[in-house]
């Protein structure tokens, strides 16, 4: 897997003419190593990690961590996932390092922790540097790469650099977007076992709406199950739409309080998100509180039709703003207020929204679409906000395969009514 990410991320440096890359956001350091800490949860402004992935293949991935952290990477040789990696420089992280080295006289290890740990040691350049900035200072120096483009994932550490070295920078996340949009079979893998997970959310979601329940209860019950099932809710709450979020929607237009229970009548949108082993869930539903009328069926089928075109013309080749543009000014055109269909293909995984496109790629620029390819993962919204009958909102999540789109969710599409 890695191998794959390698040599795409290699080719790309090229194409833009940079000698390497450093990343240290811990999403990108992850996805280019394997390597995460328990402190990446923390989400502190300073990385605590990093790496330097060479455009030449002759000098080696260099592993930037602190000292004190050099014993996970035999934690995850351990549990099957070895660290990808081909030298090591080290930094201290607060004090914990100087108390790590501080001598032991009642440690003992076994034979093979030892010989593990020694092994690691042995891929250490030089010194352990006060820290990470020094740590990258020192080593793009011996590499000679100060003249050079490097690319970085934060503009923050490039600047620091070019402050202490005159290091030559540029932004990295362009061309981080266009390698990660094409996905590889382990990670494909992952999705599909994501697609089970999203299915499972919304079974016990929907098994939730009852007259009784608040919105708030809904949320945390969700959560919960959520966790239970290895997925990292949304923070705040895992339902992206709703009443909890009156300050910021209309609740006459989500037919939803979050502090009242459900009456008959109302409209709850179900939009579950969470991480599931790093790549995101994204999958959205449509329930009515009591039987719908016979108007709202029908609007809730058009806006399923639409859907359905689009996946349709979701094919290796075909620009995900046209395969939108096309619905949108035809069989769209049947809705009450058409301008108020919301239709948009996103590239997915580590983020929510990680488009193969040029920053700043979340405005309008982005209505322009990419082309799509083979071994992408790609999540299609169909988001009706018009007011007259209420929203109808579907999403799901697609395997880009040679010929067509293949959903990895099989909750039905279809209106819920409870």
């Amino acid at each position: 897997m890695f191998g794959e990410k390698i040599a795409r991320l290699r080719n790309e440096l090229a194409n833009y003419g940079a000698e390497g890359v450093v990343l240290t956001q811990s999403e990108n350091v992850y996805y280019a190593t394997g390597f995460e800490s328990v402190m990446d949860g923390w989400r502190l402004p300073e990385p605590i990690s990093g790496v330097y992935i060479p455009r030449d293949e002759s000098i080696p991935i260099t592993l930037l961590l602190p000292e004190a952290s050099l014993i996970s990477l035999l934690v995850a040789e351990r549990e099957g996932y070895p660290i990808n990696f081909q030298s090591i420089k080290t930094f201290d992280l607060l004090n914990f390092c100087v108390m790590a080295r501080a001598e032991d006289l009642y440690l003992k290890l076994e034979h093979t922790v030892g010989e593990r740990l020694g092994h690691f040691s042995s891929k250490i350049e030089g010194k352990c540097e006060p820290d990470i900035i020094s740590a990258l200072v020192t080593m793009l120096k011996e590499r000679g790469t100060l003249e050079k483009l490097v690319l970085f994932d934060d503009l923050r550490i490039a600047i620091k650099l070019d402050q202490s070295a005159g290091q030559r920078h540029g932004d990295a996340y362009d061309m981080l977007f266009k390698v990660r949009a094409i996905k590889t079979k382990e990670e494909i893998d992952i999705f599909r076992q994501s697609g089970i997970k999203a299915d499972r959310v919304m079974s016990h979601t929907v098994s939730l709406l009852e007259r009784e329940k608040t919105w708030r209860e809904v949320e945390k019950s969700v959560a919960k199950f959520m966790i239970d099932e290895d997925i990292n809710p949304l923070p705040t709450s895992p339902m992206l739409f709703g009443g909890t979020y009156d300050m910021a929607f209309k609740p006459d237009l989500f037919r939803t309080l979050f502090n009242k229970n459900f009456e008959r009548g109302q409209i709850v949108i179900l939009e579950t998100q969470g991480q599931y082993r790093k790549v995101w869930i994204d999958i959205n539903r449509t329930a009515h509180i009591g039987t719908a009328s016979e108007g709202y069926r029908e609007q809730h089928q058009m806006v399923r039709s639409c859907f359905d075109l689009v996946v349709e013309k979701m094919k290796p080749g075909n620009n995900t703003a046209d395969i939108c543009d096309a619905v949108q000014s035809t069989l769209a055109q049947n809705l009450d207020t058409p301008g108020k269909l919301l239709l948009i293909i996103h590239s997915i995984g580590a983020f929510p929204l990680e488009n193969p496109m040029n920053f700043p790629a979340t405005g309008l620029g982005a209505t322009n679409g990419f082309v799509i390819e083979p071994s992408m993962i790609l999540s299609f919204d169909c988001l009706y906000f018009g007011s007259k009958l209420g929203p109808s909102h579907m999403e799901n999540v697609f395997e880009i395969t040679e010929h067509s789109a293949k959903s990895l969710y099989r909750y039905p599409l279809d209106l819920i009514e409870v």
